[in-house]
């Protein structure tokens, strides 16, 4: 999980139909002749096969345009297709075809709300609602719009979802629904209560049980997860979206046996149109994380279509997440060479990461450099953060001027915000092997300051104040040798380079204040730690002849 709360609220479910909320309430606001061939295209929306769901709309409004309503699931695929201008343009035909169309303005103002354009959406619901106090099927669908948003109101949604189940406590969705919503404020147990309401109030509805099996599986409770899933599938064996979830827990809790049978299912049942296999890749990659198998699929559907160039996408993803760097490296660009050729298709952060992330694996610096800077135009408010990654990548590097560069970035991002420890010992690490002591020693010194039992800390100071007196004038490394080996000693074996390198040290400032016995004790504990010590071993003879 994410933010402790379900992705599938943040992510999935935040394209409504996407994710099968609004199907009831759709049948509850709609009364048409058509009703059979309405109910088809309800349940291919449901069932993620869009490009039929579309037909059998397309089909629907083509015979009635005077009923605004088809315009409306439109722009439901529309939106669960995320294409949301196609969106608004529907929803606007059908509130143009009727002005009482009040499922249009509540799509309207969802798209508004996902914006962030929170007045003009609150505008366009208080429009839908005006009149409909009574209307419970209305009412929840401007709560469901407030929970499933990019943008959620739970609070919002809460308040719209109670009135409508107290108008009619008999409908399951009110509290089903009223269940996510207090997932998303993380209070699981009033959630399964919810679920659980809903379960009485209809046992043949397989949308709670998939909701339920969410909980348990976020709790790692697989097995009941599980037979959630297939209390959904017993109750409806036509519903995709339980054979969905089935498959990323059969991948979750590694019972790869009964992948297979369960991802044709769903592919089956989700449609066998090029969309609907393409979803599928993006599903197997950026949700159920099955790298291997989305390649497996993606290469084969790139093959027999080579137009369906986000396919690209996915498997750089997936090859970057599986560290083959060439792989993702080679179809990152062509990607980028297939968006290159349509000014209308899109790019995201994301492209431009994985392509950063796999030039900077196979030493292409100059390419990952470019993209990562990519990254801060798409999105400001990364800054600081690409900033840090830059500077590590170019630490991590081979590249000729890797301290310099890395020094850049590590800099940029200090003029920013405050760098945390790490970042502030890796620039300690870069002034250090610039040259730079005095600056190096100020980092470290920060360092141990917050992290005073961080033994590398104390070693790195010593380190600079031994280059900051190369002559042992002052001998101004000896208080971070003396801390470095307080705490090194608990694992002496680990850290037995280091500790000979600080015995070294302070075995040679007693001899130089000609306290002998001191100097003998710190070569004999370099003795003890490597017995073949030939420097030690030629000193302690040289001493113990005085």
């Amino acid at each position: 999980m994410k933010r402790t709360i379900f992705a599938h609220l943040n992510k999935n479910q935040n394209h409504m139909f996407k994710n099968y909320n609004l199907i009831f309430f759709l049948l509850v606001l709609v009364q048409t002749l058509q009703g059979q061939t309405l109910q088809e295209g309800l349940k291919q929306l449901e069932n993620e096969n869009y490009t039929a769901a579309l037909n059998t709309f397309t089909s629907l409004n083509a015979t009635n345009p005077k009923n605004p309503i088809f315009a409306y699931y439109i722009g439901e695929v529309h939106y669960a297709l995320e294409n949301y201008d196609a969106a608004r343009t529907s929803y606007s035909i059908g509130l143009n075809v009727s002005s009482n169309c009040d499922e249009c303005r509540v799509g309207l103002a969802k798209l508004d709300l996902d914006n962030g354009k929170f007045l003009e959406a609150k505008k366009n619901f208080d429009s839908a609602l005006k009149g409909n106090s009574k209307n419970h099927a209305l009412i929840a669908l401007v709560g469901d719009a407030y929970l499933y948003s990019k943008k959620p109101n739970v609070e919002e949604a809460l308040a719209l979802l109670t009135k409508a189940r107290d108008l009619d406590p008999k409908i399951a969705k009110y509290w089903a629904h009223l269940g996510d919503a207090q997932v998303l404020k993380g209070d699981f147990g009033s959630a399964m209560t919810a679920y659980e309401t809903a379960v009485e109030k209809n046992k043949n509805e397989p949308e709670t049980y998939v909701k339920m099996a969410k909980i348990w599986s976020s709790s790692k409770k697989y097995d009941l997860a599980t037979e959630k899933l297939e209390s959904a599938i017993a109750i409806a064996p036509d519903y995709a979206l339980a054979y969905k979830d089935l498959y990323e827990l059969y991948i979750k809790s590694k019972n790869y046996t009964k992948v297979i049978p369960v991802l044709q299912k769903y592919v089956a049942l989700a449609g066998s149109d090029i969309s609907a296999k393409v979803r599928l890749v993006k599903f197997l990659c950026f949700q159920a994380k099955d790298y291997e198998r989305a390649i497996e699929e993606g290469k084969q559907i790139i093959a027999s279509n080579p137009d369906q160039y986000t396919i690209y996408r996915w498997l750089a993803w997936s090859y970057g997440e599986l560290n083959k760097y060439q792989e993702s490296f080679d179809q990152s660009n062509l990607l980028f060479s297939e968006i290159a050729k349509d000014t209308t298709r899109k790019t995201f952060s994301s492209d431009y990461e994985y392509l950063a992330k796999a030039a900077a694996k196979l030493g292409k610096m100059d390419i990952a450099e470019k993209n990562y800077t990519k990254i801060i135009e798409i999105e400001p408010s990364r800054s600081s953060e690409i900033y840090g990654m830059l500077a590590k990548t170019f630490y991590d590097s081979k590249d000729s001027n890797k301290y310099e560069k890395a020094l850049e970035w590590y800099t940029k991002k200090q003029n920013l915000q405050a760098l945390n420890n790490t970042d502030q010992y890796y620039l300690g690490l870069c002034l250090y092997y610039l040259g730079y002591y005095s600056r190096a020693d100020s980092s470290f010194a920060k360092v141990v300051e917050l992290t005073p039992n961080y033994a590398q800390g104390w070693l790195m100071r010593a380190r600079c104040n031994n280059s900051l007196d190369p002559d042992n004038v002052q001998f101004l490394s000896k208080p971070f040798y003396e801390k470095y080996i307080e705490i090194a000693s608990i694992d002496k074996e680990k850290n037995k380079k280091n500790l000979i390198e600080s015995y070294n040290y302070l075995a040679y400032y007693y001899i130089q204040q000609n306290d002998l016995v001191q100097g003998k004790s710190f070569y004999e504990k370099i003795i003890d730690l490597d017995a073949t010590n030939e420097d030690a071993l030629d000193k302690l003879k040289i001493l113990n002849q005085k």
